[in-house]
C-alpha cells in the first residue's frame, strides 16, 4: 500500500500515517533486562572532515545547503514525537549518514535488540540561531527497540527510577561519542523532553572531552552516579569530586587513558554505553 505525505510546513516534516501512542508508552522499559558488557565495533569509528557550515547574519541566520529528506533512523521508522505521526524529516545529507551510523551503533551495544522506531521533534527547521537551521541538529524523545524502550521524556517520568535514568545516561553517552553539543535535561528546561544533538563543535569528526564543556561535564558526572554508581554530585563543574570519582571507576574499567585524550574519552563513553 502506497504512503501519502501531508506537508507540516511549520516543523518541516511530512507526516506518513497516524499513530495512536499510549500514556504508557514513554517508559523505559529494562529491569528485567540484562545488558551484556561488548566491545563497540567499527560503527564508534568515526570518520573525519567536515563541511564548513555558512557563514552567519547579524541575526544568527543561515542558509543551509542541499538537504535530503529521510524517513528513517540507522533503518528505523522515524516518528514526530509531538503528534505521535511518521514522518520524514530533512537534514543535511551527511548529517543523515551520521545519524545511521550512530543509530546502528546504539541498537548493537543497548542491549535492547534493534531500533525499531526512532521519536523525534526535528532535524531541520528555518530558524536563526540553531544548527537545525544548517540541517545539522536532530531532538530524540524516544527509541523503541526490538525489546525494550529507552525514553528521553524527563518531562514525563521525572524523578525517574535507576532503570530510567542509567538507561538514559547510557544513550546520552552514545550520543557524545559523535556530538560533541548534545543537550540533556540538565542543560536548561527546553530539553525536558528530549535531548538535542548537532555537530557544531566537532563537525564529523569523533568528539573529544574538555572540561570546559559543561554539557560534557554533566554527562560525566551524570553517568558517573546513575550508570557506574559513584557518589557524585551533578554540579556541571569540573571539581575535585567528580575527578576523584572518575579515577576510581576508570580503574575499575581498565581504563588507563585520560578523558583529555581523544581514545580515552571514547573509551571511556563506550563502556559507559555498554556496562
Amino acid at each position: 500500500m502506497g504512503e501519502s505525505f501531508n506537508r507540516n510546513a511549520d516543523r518541516g516534516v511530512y507526516v506518513r500515517r497516524r499513530l495512536v501512542v499510549g500514556a504508557g508508552a514513554v517508559a523505559v522499559v529494562g529491569g528485567g533486562v540484562v545488558l551484556a558488557q561488548r566491545i563497540i565495533t567499527s560503527r564508534w569509528n568515526a570518520d573525519t572532515g567536515a563541511a564548513a557550515p555558512a557563514p552567519a547574519d547579524d541575526q544568527g541566520c543561515r542558509t543551509p545547503g542541499p538537504l535530503d529528506r529521510f524517513a528513517t533512523v540507522g533503518g528505523a521508522a522515524l516518528g514526530y514525537e509531538s503528534e505521535g505521526v511518521l514522518v520524514s524529516m530533512q537534514a543535511e545529507p551527511r548529517f543523515v549518514e551520521w545519524l545511521d551510523a550512530w543509530a546502528e551503533g546504539w541498537a548493537e551495544a543497548s542491549g535492547f535488540g534493534g531500533v525499531r522506531e526512532v521519536w523525534s521533534y526535528g532535524a531541520f527547521t528555518d530558524k536563526c540561531r540553531s544548527y537545525h537551521q544548517l540541517g545539522r541538529a536532530f531532538d530524540i524523545g524516544r527509541i523503541i527497540h526490538d525489546n525494550g524502550e529507552v525514553s528521553c521524556r524527563h518531562d514525563v517520568w521525572s524523578p525517574g527510577s535507576a532503570d530510567q535514568l542509567r538507561n538514559y545516561w547510557r544513550l546520552a553517552a552514545s550520543l557524545h561519542a559523535r556530538f560533541a553539543h548534545t543537550l540533556t535535561y540538565l542543560y536548561d528546561g527546553a530539553h525536558d523532553n528530549h535531548i538535542h544533538v548537532d555537530n557544531s563543535v566537532n563537525g564529523y569528526e569523533p568528539t573529544v572531552f574538555t572540561s570546559d564543556s559543561r554539557v560534557q561535564v554533566q554527562l560525566v558526572q551524570a553517568s558517573l552516579q546513575h550508570v557506574h554508581g559513584a557518589q557524585v554530585e551533578i554540579t556541571g563543574q569540573w571539581d575535585d569530586q567528580t575527578r576523584t570519582a572518575l579515577r576510581a571507576v576508570q580503574k575499575s574499567l581498565g581504563i588507563t587513558r585520560p578523558l583529555a585524550d581523544r581514545e580515552g574519552w571514547q573509551e571511556y563513553l563506550r563502556a559507559t554505553v555498554t556496562l
